[in-house]
């Protein structure tokens, strides 16, 4: 079984071997690889068995793997940020290398767009999580409140907001109420007598 002990600049290659002397294991540095740019040498594909060979390239390949993992989840994590110190920049910057950059962020924004729809964090989803997170506090925030109200805080839940009806506009009468005077027929306007003279 190999062992790999990553340094500053490269990942050492170690061999456990046996010792009749000592009785037990002791490692064996068998080679070293440069992080930088992770292959393996002919020097220590010389020193390596086709297993020990198959070894150092399964970990090289699993490292590769989670690096870029880690990178991936690193971009996810800071692109808030980097969104934001670019929406500062367009609002600044009309010149043609904003140009240039508003159209390789076209492309990606769209290309983002149908990730997250396709992983299930279409944006009615994503806003309407972030809208309850904001309006539910968090249990510990809401257990932490009540015992500092006290338990007649508790007793009371505060009334959800009410909401204003629309003003609605004026209705005429349809068939408005009709009065004579002195022969002539005059609009009372539906206030059943006739206007004052």
């Amino acid at each position: 079984m190999m062992q790999f002990r990553e340094r500053r600049r490269v990942i050492q290659v170690i061999r456990t071997v046996y010792d009749p002397e000592l009785k037990r294991g002791r490692s064996e540095l068998v080679g070293k690889i440069d992080k930088a740019a992770p292959a393996v040498t002919d020097k220590l594909q010389k020193s390596c068995t086709p297993e020990e060979l198959s070894e150092i390239l399964t970990y090289l390949d699993e490292r590769h793997n989670r690096l870029r993992s880690e990178a991936v989840r690193a971009g996810a994590e800071t692109l808030p940020a980097q969104m934001r110190a670019a929406a500062e920049y367009f609002r600044t910057h009309r010149d043609g290398d904003a140009r240039a950059f508003a159209t390789d962020i076209r492309l990606a924004w769209e290309e983002l767009k149908t990730a997250l729809r396709d992983a299930g964090f279409s944006k009615g989803k994503v806003l309407k999580k972030a809208a309850e997170r904001a309006d539910t506090p968090a249990p510990s925030e809401a257990l932490a409140a009540e015992d500092a109200a006290g338990p007649a805080a508790s007793a009371s839940t505060p009334a959800a907001p009410v909401r204003k009806p629309r003003a609605r506009k004026a209705r005429t009468a349809p068939a408005a109420m009709e009065g004579t005077v002195d022969g002539a027929t005059l609009d009372t306007g539906g206030t059943g007598s006739p206007p004052a003279a």
